[in-house]
């Protein structure tokens, strides 16, 4: 059991608190399950400790994700630091950080990858079979010899649509993460 939290200032209730549970709960047990090695108790604990957080601080909704991974997270370490007597910041000091964070990736490089990829998968055959040998670091004449020898300027015109693609991708993501926004507001 955590010991009772402090008495402190509630924040205003957004209202979407029981749509966000029903559908990230799930989620955010797998993610914290393979980041701490604990008992499924243990890391359902932690996960509904940080659900309580949720409710009592009203973080910003457009990281609630990794707000709340992080949370039950920490508190996964911190119901097994107390379960063995042993606290984070003492391994930490015994055996320094890297021993005790479990990955260097945050989640908003996965997230960031997992964008890239998706708009890779999109762009047509040509242009992703181009711009994956460009980012793999060959030159366009590179990239003309490789691919059935073609011109510079076909590998260039394709090169530039898939940019272009990417760009407006990325644009219409902008929007629809301001629209989001907005609808919390």
């Amino acid at each position: 059991m955590q010991p009772p939290t402090a008495p402190g200032t509630t924040a205003k209730p957004h209202g979407d608190e029981d749509q966000l549970y029903r559908h990230h709960h799930r989620d955010l047990k797998r993610a914290v399950a393979r980041v701490v090695n604990a008992a499924p108790e243990v890391i359902e604990d932690a996960c509904q400790s940080a659900w309580a957080i949720l409710l009592r601080n009203q973080p910003e909704r457009d990281t609630i994700v990794a707000w709340l991974r992080v949370v039950a997270i920490h508190e996964a370490y911190r119901v097994c630091a107390a379960e063995r007597g042993v606290h984070l910041e003492d391994l930490a000091r015994s055996q320094g950080w890297d021993a005790v964070i479990a990955d260097r990736v945050t989640i908003d490089d996965a997230l960031e990858a997992r964008r890239a990829l998706r708009s890779l998968a999109e762009l047509p055959a040509r242009q992703r079979q181009d711009l994956s040998l460009r980012v793999a670091g060959f030159s366009y004449r590179e990239i003309a010899q490789i691919t059935d020898g073609r011109t510079y300027t076909n590998v260039n015109k394709h090169l530039a649509k898939a940019r272009a693609l990417i760009r407006l991708a990325e644009l219409r993501e902008t929007e629809a993460k301001t629209r989001r926004r907005s609808s919390y507001e």
